[in-house]
């Protein structure tokens, strides 16, 4: 490879890509696996040098929303498209996973949900073949694809959601040997709680909320997941007590376990209610989850004080976005709506910090009747400073994937089209549309990973 442009395409992602795309997890995979196989197999270092192509682009215009598309960029095209004639004439089914995970995180680069996904779902399927043959795989792979088996259910019509998932035949060991263990089966009790959720969205909110009970096997999969929860929270307890394993894992990715565990416990309790003030039963919970993860550094660029633009991994925005939306105190929910400010990257795989960010902000304003600033603090005294009463309570939110442009007060302003599922007197769950702006503090465009050119006029 002679070429400069792919050299230093090479070179960024070894400095600068590779550390962060793990965001709190291990970076081995990354820093050190990847690579390996990139100076073996081309279809490898096609997809990598795409990926670090699109990276560099976002990394060199953050602020810029005139960034070309990155679909627009010939080096990550011309590699993709390499990577891909590789790909089909490669037997080893092992290495054809790998460059399934690049090819996702270049996806989620492009901001290509159905891409992203489909080639996730793809990769699930090779898995399940290749899984026990290769040790390696088991080890590095299977955790990635037990977490990116869950985008469905996050990024797909619900209507069409039939996620491809790893972890239904788990039963957990008698204890956990090392933290890979540990975050292997929280990985999949992921999966199960999330499909779960969604399972239950039509008994929350859809069109069955005015039945009695749902059917049984909603209840023998909720009791299924609460006692999993259960056996891994002791296991993790028992591993942390071993003296040989009390250094082995940082603050950080700790941190992120023990909040997605205390998370996937809220989902699973709560799963069935169609109050939202069932919620208001957790709110310690929430507080401690605010609490421990307000104890950490913000992520950076290696020595950079620079937002990390793109993680692969889901870091903390999805998990503090959960608490602002549901923890209906006021205090706690501020707290989490600044921290995923001070430590989401720009984009966490698909999902999106300004978005959320903006939705989270409207969501308190309207349930506590408050005034919130661009950085999410209160501005003046709420109407309703305690817990807002449940037929205020918002249900649900979505937001439009592209970024639209209004006018408002005679300025053009870029934000989301997004809904709010609300109830109306009479019982029934409505969708309170709202144009959402972009908050001051940041370009819509992270550093051009985002499609400023689908950006649509709604005047």
């Amino acid at each position: 490879m002679h070429d400069a442009s792919e050299r230093r395409s090479l070179q960024f992602f070894i400095e600068v890509a590779a550390p962060v795309l793990a965001g709190p997890l291990d970076p081995y995979f990354w820093t050190r696996l990847v690579l390996q196989f990139s100076q073996m197999e081309p279809a490898v270092r096609h997809s990598i040098i795409a990926a670090a192509s699109l990276y560099e682009q976002a990394h060199s215009h953050p602020d810029d929303n005139a960034t070309p598309l990155p679909r627009d960029n010939n080096l990550a095209l011309s590699h993709y498209n390499s990577a891909i004639r590789h790909l089909k004439t490669m037997e080893n089914e092992a290495l054809v996973l790998l460059v399934c995970v690049i090819f996702v995180c270049i996806e989620s680069l492009r901001g290509n949900r159905a891409a992203a996904t489909a080639h996730s779902q793809h990769g699930i399927s090779i898995l399940r073949r290749v899984e026990e043959t290769f040790p390696w795989v088991r080890e590095y792979l299977s955790p990635i694809f037990r977490r990116l088996g869950v985008l469905p259910f996050f990024f797909l019509v619900p209507e069409r959601i039939e996620a491809n998932l790893l972890c239904l035949d788990d039963s957990l060991p008698a204890s956990f040997s090392y933290f890979a263990d540990a975050e292997f089966y929280l990985d999949g009790i992921l999966g199960r709680t999330v499909r779960l959720v969604r399972r239950c969205d039509v008994y929350r909110f859809g069109s069955l909320r005015q039945e009695t009970l749902p059917p049984p096997h909603i209840f023998a999969e909720q009791d299924l997941t609460r006692t999993l929860l259960e056996k891994w929270h002791a296991n993790f307890v028992q591993l942390e007590s071993t003296p040989s394993q009390q250094t082995k894992l940082s603050h950080t990715h700790r941190c992120n376990l023990l909040v997605k565990y205390q998370l996937y416990r809220v989902w699973t309790e709560t799963c069935i209610a169609p109050q939202e003030t069932v919620y208001d039963a957790w709110i310690d919970t929430f507080r401690a989850m605010v609490a421990s993860v307000a104890s950490l550094e913000p992520p950076k660029y290696g020595s950079s004080a620079r937002r990390p633009l793109f993680t692969f991994e889901m870091g903390f925005i999805p998990l503090l976005y959960f608490v602002a939306m549901k923890c209906r105190c006021l205090e706690t929910r501020l707290s989490a709506l600044s921290l995923m400010k001070r430590l989401g990257a720009t984009r966490e795989n698909l999902w999106e910090l300004v978005p959320m960010f903006a939705s989270a902000k409207r969501l308190i304003e309207i349930e506590h009747g408050a005034t919130l600033t661009d950085e999410g603090r209160l501005s003046g005294e709420p109407a309703c400073p305690g817990l807002p009463p449940d037929e205020i309570r918002i249900r649900d939110v979505t937001n439009e994937p592209q970024p639209v442009v209004q006018t408002v007060n005679g300025a053009q302003v870029v934000g989301r089209l997004g809904g709010f599922f609300m109830r109306a007197v009479d019982g029934r769950i409505y969708v309170r549309s709202e144009f959402l702006p972009q908050p001051s503090w940041i370009s819509e465009s992270p550093g051009g990973i985002s499609d400023p050119a689908a950006i649509s006029s709604t005047d």
